[in-house]
Formats: structure tokens, C-alpha cells, sequence
């Protein structure tokens, strides 16, 4: 009949569908096709060596002042190991539907004419923006945001990234035109072992890419955590001037017109 077989489902239905059972997990995963995200995802190794949140201090950025603040080793960090892996659990996540009340909320204080820097739900929108990380892996966008001094990780210009993971990709080489494939979180939005390890989708991952050295800034890759093609131009485009001195990021704008 050319119709669709399902119209409609109930409560219980969809929420099999956000978080599937674990017997179809074990069913996905028996591909080898699917052996990346099912041996990331489905445990911790504990051969690896995680670094306690102890060994690492919130300064001010080593990048100058657009950056504002920035997190230092406070001893020599090992390569290939994660920082603070027992706080990734208790990161701050919003939901897409929040996310709508808050931007439609901003555009009525906007409306308004209410100044974004001295309302609440600017410094709000201000914090989710300057230290969270988007994603549309729920279909439409959500945000995860560390709970701990991980949010004050500043981006590696030109190369210098020494955390997060292997990517030849910088703010200078990228194409503005084009969101690479990798970085495409559209492209699957039902994944069995995503659905049921979201929060560890979100908030793991990431391993110190070389020894970093006692004293040094450590940086990631914030183009590795774009993933949205309508705003990709922008994001490129901001940290190029960022990487020039010539911008400031999201937090020290919010910061600089809250002072005003």
C-alpha cells in the first residue's frame, strides 16, 4: 500500500528505543563491522592509566587574555591516558528539549530589550555554549558540559592539541565549505551501543596524544567536537580569529560585558 506499517507508539515503546536491551547489544556487537564503538564503549580497560584531577590546576591561559583561563599539568603526564575518568559519570547533560526552552527563552529576552550579559538565562546560555560540547546524536541538539575543571581546556591552535584524540585537522587547513565525514554526527542517529552508553559516548574518549610536561598547558582539538554542519563555517571561522589574537572566546565575552 505504499503507507507506513507504524503510525504511532506508546511511552514504553520509545523509551525501548532510547535505551535498548542489553541482549541487542550483544547481538550488534557480534559484528565485526561495529567492533570500534563496541570495544570503546562497552567497559573500561583497565590496563589504562587514568589521571586523577589532582594533577592538573586551573591559571590563567598561557594563550593571553582572549582565552581567559586554561589547565596546566602540575606534574609530567603520561601519553595515552585519560584525565579525571571517575567524574565523567557526573557531567551536566542537556537534553534537546531543554536546550529549545533556553534558546527560545534568550530570544525573548533579546525581544525584550533586556541585556543578554545581565540576565540569568544569558549566563546560562553563556556557560552551556562557552564550555559545553554539542552533538545531534539525539536527533536534535543536545549538550554535555564537564562538572569539574576539565571545562576550562582551551583549543590548541595550529597543531598543538595534546589531548583528545589523533587528528590532522586545524583551524587553519580545514574547509569551511565542508563538515568531514568523521566529524558528522547526523549521519546515525539509532546506534544500539550509543543509546545505551550515552553519558560515556559524550564524555570519554579523549587520551593525552604525548607525555605532556610539568608546567605545560594542556589542549584539545575543539573542531574535534563539531558536529553540526549549518554552524561548522562559524566555528572554523571563530577560532581562526581566536588563534590570531584577534577574538575572543564565548566565557571572556560574557566576562568582559558583564564588567561593563
Amino acid at each position: 500500500s505504499n503507507k507506513p506499517a507504524l503510525l504511532y507508539f506508546d511511552g514504553p515503546t520509545m523509551v525501548s528505543y532510547q535505551t535498548p536491551h542489553k541482549v541487542y547489544e550483544r547481538v550488534y556487537c557480534t559484528d565485526p563491522s561495529h567492533d570500534e564503538e563496541c570495544n570503546e564503549y562497552t567497559g573500561f580497560d583497565p590496563s589504562i592509566v587514568n589521571i586523577p584531577l589532582t594533577d592538573i590546576q586551573v591559571r590563567n591561559s598561557s594563550l593571553g587574555e582572549q582565552a581567559g583561563r586554561g589547565l596546566f599539568a602540575l606534574k609530567t603526564l603520561p601519553s595515552d591516558s585519560p584525565i579525571g575518568m571517575e567524574g565523567h559519570a557526573q557531567n551536566f547533560f542537556v537534553m534537546p528539549t531543554t536546550w529549545d526552552v533556553i534558546e527560545s527563552t534568550v530570544e525573548w529576552v533579546g525581544e525584550n530589550g533586556i541585556t543578554l550579559a545581565m540576565s540569568e538565562i544569558g549566563g546560562l546560555e553563556a556557560f552551556i555554549d562557552g564550555y559545553g560540547f554539542a552533538s545531534r546524536l539525539l536527533g536534535e541538539k543536545s549538550w554535555s558540559i564537564d562538572s569539574g575543571i576539565l571545562e576550562f581546556m582551551n583549543h590548541g591552535c595550529n597543531g598543538t592539541a595534546n589531548y583528545g584524540y589523533h587528528s590532522s585537522l586545524t583551524e587553519w587547513n580545514a574547509d569551511t565549505n565542508t563538515l568531514p565525514e568523521e566529524l558528522d554526527t547526523t549521519d546515525s542517529p539509532y546506534n544500539i551501543v550509543f543509546d545505551r552508553h550515552m553519558k560515556q559516548v559524550f564524555d570519554s574518549g579523549d587520551y593525552t596524544l604525548r607525555e605532556i610536561a610539568e608546567g605545560d598547558e594542556i589542549f584539545s582539538n575543539y573542531l574535534d567536537y563539531s558536529g553540526e554542519v549549518e554552524f561548522w563555517e562559524e566555528e572554523v571561522m571563530t577560532l581562526r580569529g581566536q588563534c590570531a589574537g584577534e577574538a575572543y572566546g564565548t566565557i571572556s565575552q560574557y566576562e568582559m560585558m558583564k564588567k561593563q
